[in-house]
C-alpha cells in the first residue's frame, strides 16, 4: 500500500468550515457536518477524471441526524424522509459519487473504536488505485457520559495505491 495523496481537515478558529466551494450552492446547503467534512478532504485528493473505489470509515457516523431523529420520533411519532436519507452509513460516498460522476464501487464501514483501522484494511483489499476517507462529526453533548471525550469534526482522505 503506497499514499500517493493526503488531505485533513479539523474544526478550528483558523478554519471554522470545510471548503467544499467546489458542489454548486444548492447542494451544499443540504449536506450534513460530517458529509462537509469528508468531501472536503474526498475532494482534494481525488484525481480528477478517473473513476476510483471509494472506502468512507466512521465510528459513529451521522450521530447527531440520529440523535435529532430519534428525538422526533419520540416527541413527534414520526421522523423526517430528509432527514433520514441523511442519516445512513452510506450518504458521504453515495454523495460524493453524484458530484464527482464517480461509478466505481463504494463501501462504508462502522467498526466501533477500529473503524479507521478497518476501513484501512477495506481499502488495501481493492487493486489499484482508492479512496480512503475517515470522518468523524462533532459528538452532541447529549452522550458525554457515555462516550468519554467528546471530539469535534475532523476528517482525513488517502488516496491509496495497492501493488
Amino acid at each position: 500500500m503506497k499514499i500517493l495523496a493526503k488531505a485533513e481537515w479539523v474544526e478550528s478558529p483558523e478554519a471554522p468550515k470545510p471548503d467544499i466551494s467546489w458542489i454548486p450552492p444548492l447542494e451544499r446547503r443540504r449536506l450534513t457536518q460530517l458529509e462537509r467534512a469528508a468531501l472536503c478532504v474526498a475532494g482534494r485528493v481525488y484525481p480528477e477524471g478517473e473513476e476510483l473505489p471509494v472506502v468512507f470509515a466512521s465510528r459513529w457516523g451521522e450521530i447527531g441526524t440520529t440523535l435529532k431523529l430519534m428525538r422526533q420520533m419520540h416527541d413527534e411519532r414520526e421522523m423526517s424522509p430528509a432527514g433520514f436519507s441523511n442519516s445512513v452509513h452510506n450518504a458521504f460516498p453515495g454523495a460524493f459519487s453524484l458530484f464527482m460522476k464517480n461509478n466505481a464501487p463504494y463501501t462504508a464501514i462502522a467498526a466501533g473504536a477500529k473503524s479507521r483501522e478497518m476501513g484501512l484494511l477495506e481499502a488495501s483489499t481493492y487493486p489499484g488505485k482508492v479512496v480512503f476517507v475517515y470522518a468523524e462529526e462533532t459528538t452532541p453533548g447529549f452522550y458525554a457520559e457515555h462516550f468519554g471525550e467528546l471530539q469535534s469534526v475532523h476528517a482525513e482522505a488517502l488516496l491509496i495505491e495497492n501493488n
